[in-house]
């Protein structure tokens, strides 16, 4: 009887390759059963060998695939460094290629030689030959190139992808890291150039989001410029997998996977300007929703161009450069309350202050200042964080959003022992911010003591100046805001109009609205008697805050927005 070779493990083979020591085999397989998957019942590993190494930045991708190529006696090839002639791809059906993820690289008599990323089973190959008719070799290639090979030549209806874009935007977009400028060497891939038309474009028309959705019978493609979602010209239908594909292969997201919601991030330079996209895929009824957000890592606003008015702008100023307390930041998603505290941050970041901040996720890289991001699914939540910050004798705590008692009991530890915080809360008002607290559990006196100011906002549109133009607004207008014909004598107000600068919409770039509210000892006695909202805006009235509605009545005034425009991001019961 013939003794059967015994295989060797993954992990004898790379230090028989010398690309990894026993030790650090070892170390690489303690921690994979220190972090069991999801099924741990039946032994399933959350991760492989490999990838914990890979991790490490102890082998290589290419070392990972190299080494299965071994353990499975097929050879191990790179597909990037060359061009794959379109007889040979045309061998394997573009849903089989997508599929198991392969790619046909030559074929010699009746023997086609295909690459994959992993060993197929036998079950699975003798269903790829008895479809193809044909004897198949296989060898092995990275998933990376595997990836980019699918995109590159199963992208359907290329021959009609330079009729629908314009190659000189396309050439506006480079990425970011050498896997990703590694992509985009070939010019003769038509749906990379349209994806990157599409990006820059965006960046062309101002825009802060892209979205792209597959609908039933087509592809909707819109940009979000200045807050408003305008569509654009999309691409067809039949194009829609070979686009949401490729823009998930540039954000590193798996391509096959389309089950389940993912995440990534493009980092791209677009006309030498660097941007790091966020990207987020959801299944839908009729494919993938992807939204990208473009972030521009420059774009960093200073507290001048926020939009404060002369006084509230002397207030803000002076509050945020208070030793300790609690600075909270309140509106709804979008209005801006990230961006406000940014600018707070990058006027207080000074070498003799220490600053870190907690986030879900880090937005804008802040040079200077030390970023952290929540991870709660290894429990690195905002409580652990702002409790491991205080170790680090910080002077300035950023908190990206409170939304528990726990995150804010702390918070408020951290403010009465010296610290100045920064935070956020969703709540329409400043007022309601101390009610949303005391709802939550927080002591009244913990919070009469910590909050030294809260500030609600929202986003307006600026009206365009090349094309606005004047107006009288009627008596019923004028009451909407709280105005009346003898409080804008001598003024005059204007109206959107709409040219190619503005792109007809009428406006162009947005401000911010602002509802001030600093604590003084009545209103810390008001929080601390529980009193009412209305009571506590009533006050705060009295003190001298200028509600969100009173805000925009200013820019109006002042000839930036319009009437139309602060009735649409205010509430009416703001009027006193």
């Amino acid at each position: 009887m013939v003794p059967v070779k015994k295989r060797k493990l993954f992990g004898e083979i790379l230090v028989d390759m010398k690309l990894a020591t026993a030790k650090q085999i070892d170390e690489a397989l303690k921690e994979q059963k220190a972090a069991p998957g999801p099924d741990a019942s039946a032994g399933t590993p959350r991760r492989k060998i490999g990838q914990i190494l890979a991790e490490q930045k102890i082998i290589s991708p290419a070392h990972i695939t190299a080494v299965l190529a071994n353990q499975s006696g097929l050879k191990f090839v790179r597909i990037s460094s060359g061009t794959i002639p379109p007889e040979i791809t045309k061998l394997v059906p573009k849903n089989m290629a997508m599929e198991h993820k392969l790619i046909p690289v030559k074929k010699v008599g009746r023997v086609i030689t295909v690459a994959l990323a992993e060993p197929l089973d036998m079950f699975t190959l003798d269903n790829i030959r008895f479809a193809l008719n044909s004897e198949i070799d296989c060898v092995l290639a990275t998933e990376e190139e595997i990836n980019f090979a699918l995109s590159k030549y199963y992208a359907s209806g290329v021959d009609e992808i330079g009729v629908l874009m314009g190659e000189a935007d396309a050439d506006r977009v480079t990425t970011r890291g050498k896997e990703a400028r590694d992509e985009l060497t070939d010019d003769d891939a038509p749906i990379i150039k349209l994806v990157n038309t599409i990006i820059a474009e965006s960046v062309k028309s101002r825009a802060s989001d892209i979205h792209i959705e597959p609908m039933e019978h087509d592809l909707r493609v819109r940009y979000r410029i200045d807050g408003v979602c305008q569509q654009i010209e999309a691409p067809p239908k039949r194009l829609q997998s070979s686009i949401l594909s490729r823009i998930k292969l540039m954000a590193g997201m798996d391509i096959a996977e389309k089950r389940k919601p993912q995440d990534g991030r493009i980092p791209v330079v677009v006309e030498g300007k660097e941007f790091d996209i966020r990207v987020s895929a959801l299944p839908s009824s009729h494919g993938e929703s992807v939204v990208m957000r473009l972030l521009e890592k420059e774009s960093l606003v200073t507290l001048d161009q926020l939009g404060f008015h002369g006084n509230d702008y002397q207030r803000f100023s002076a509050i945020i450069k208070r030793p300790n307390g609690i600075f909270l930041v309140t509106g709804p998603t979008g209005s801006g309350k990230t961006t406000t505290l940014y600018a707070a941050i990058k006027e207080l970041n000074k070498p003799n202050v220490k600053i870190i901040t907690a986030e879900d996720p880090v937005e804008y890289v802040l040079p200077g200042v030390n970023q952290s991001r929540v991870r709660s699914d290894i429990g690195f939540t905002f409580a652990s964080i702002i409790r491991a910050m205080l170790r680090q004798a910080p002077n300035i705590i950023l908190v990206g959003e409170i939304r528990d008692v726990e995150t804010a009991e702390i918070a408020i530890q951290a403010a009465l022992t010296g610290h100045l915080v920064f935070s956020t809360l969703h709540t329409n008002d400043a007022p309601s911010a101390v009610t949303r607290w005391l709802d939550m559990g927080v002591k009244p006196f913990l919070v009469a003591s910590s909050i030294q100011a809260i500030m609600a906002q929202r986003l307006i549109r600026m009206l365009c100046p090349k094309c606005k133009e004047p107006y009288e607004p009627s008596e019923a207008e004028l009451k909407s805001i709280g105005l009346d014909a003898k409080k804008i004598k001598g003024k005059t107000l204007y109206k959107p109009h709409g040219c190619s600068e503005c792109k007809n919409t009428g406006y162009k770039g947005r401000k911010g609205l602002f509802e001030l509210m600093e604590m003084d000892s009545t209103l810390r006695d008001l929080t601390f008697q529980r009193e009412s909202t209305l009571k506590m805006r009533e006050q705060a009235k009295i003190g001298g805050m200028v509600s969100l509605i009173e805000d925009g009545v200013r820019k109006v005034l002042d000839g930036l927005t319009a009437i139309e425009e602060i009735i649409a991001m205010t509430a009416r019961e703001d009027l006193s």
